[in-house]
């Protein structure tokens, strides 16, 4: 197969074993097809269900899946969509497409919503935080909604050949399960594992495990933090984020395992998109980011946020900003990869 005469292909199905925090196993993140229930089934009944076999065969064929509009959406802005990222990745495993049992080898369980940020763009099903708010909107009828209600060992049928697991949440730096697995690796020693995190980077203490000691035992930890701005913006956003707390944390990570890669992984939204050249550059120049370790996550829902809600007059007002940053990056060592990211947003930005 040849990547660049696909339009549609994700190899995602023959990889990656992705679980909600309800439960629900879909393709990845950002499509919510129905293939299945952990508390209901067991993952290998899943993995190798009708339901997942229907969907290689959907995307082996070139068939588009209007799930997959958030990368689609992505890709029109010219910015790499998670398919294009996860196809260009993992290409040494298209080989897999003609195995009949091919085994998961990319992890990402949400194994619960538990999290002690509220913020604005996001809901109950990612934050136990937005409990009380959230009232006839809410994912469940109980704060806390767990994935796993009686398998969970299950997973451990699937570390051995795992080559990269994804935490994200909730905080996955304060869920128990997340212990379980690291604790499970550790056991088997299996520090050759990618080890990658979504994290709002406020915890580095868990009971009686400090994860920057764990970590530094790992030949590949990734670890991407959610912050969309500095100071009081970037509390006012994330509800429970602490600017000087994130700074210490920071500090202490470079002290520790200054060799694991860190990154901040904003999300663009009318919410911090004219401040966050202020945030990219203040790490830059506190010596705790490298100038091309960002992330930017474009929010498409909920609507109100989203970049493209923006009149006229503040559109342009963003471009300038944005253009100013670019510049900016281009006398700071910014690298190719980072400017076209910044000029992606705003292609996202003008979009008809």
């Amino acid at each position: 197969m040849t990547l660049d005469k696909q339009q549609h292909f994700c190899i995602l199905p023959w990889i990656h074993l992705h679980v909600a925090q309800n439960g629900r196993v879909s393709p990845c993140c950002n499509n919510k097809r129905y293939l299945g229930n952990v508390q209901e089934q067991a993952i290998k009944d899943i993995w190798k269900g009708k339901k997942f076999i229907n969907l290689r065969e959907q995307f082996q064929n070139d068939i588009p899946d209007k799930r997959c509009s958030h990368c689609y959406n992505i890709e029109k802005s010219g910015k790499k969509s998670l398919r294009q990222i996860s196809n260009q990745k993992y290409k040494k495993d298209l080989v897999r497409i003609e195995e009949k049992n091919p085994e998961p080898i990319y992890l990402d369980i949400r194994f619960s919503n538990i999290c002690n940020f509220k913020c604005k763009t996001c809901w109950h099903g990612n934050s136990s935080a937005w409990f009380e708010e959230g009232s006839n909107r809410n994912a469940s009828d109980e704060r806390i909604i767990k994935a796993f209600t009686n398998n969970f060992n299950e997973l451990f049928d699937y570390i051995n050949d795992a080559e990269e697991i994804y935490f994200a949440g909730g905080e996955p730096l304060i869920m128990e399960e997340h212990y379980q697995v690291l604790e499970e690796l550790e056991k088997r020693k299996l520090f050759d594992i990618e080890l990658r995190y979504n994290t709002n980077f406020s915890k580095l203490n868990f009971k009686d495990k400090h994860i920057l000691e764990i970590w530094k035992k790992f030949k590949k930890v990734h670890v991407s933090a959610s912050i969309d701005a500095s100071h009081q913006l970037g509390s006012e956003i994330r509800e429970g984020f602490n600017w000087d707390q994130f700074i210490s944390n920071r500090k202490e990570m470079l002290a520790i395992c200054p060799s694991i890669y860190f990154e901040i992984a904003p999300t663009i939204s009318t919410l911090n998109i004219n401040s966050l050249s202020q945030l990219h550059q203040e790490l830059i120049n506190l010596s705790l980011l490298d100038v091309n370790h960002i992330y930017l996550n474009i929010l498409e829902r909920p609507k109100e946020f989203n970049i493209q809600q923006l009149d006229a007059k503040e559109k342009l007002k963003t471009q300038h900003i944005l253009e100013r940053h670019i510049n900016w990056l281009k006398i700071n060592k910014g690298n190719r990869k980072t400017i076209k990211d910044f000029e992606d947003i705003i292609q996202y930005l003008n979009l008809k």
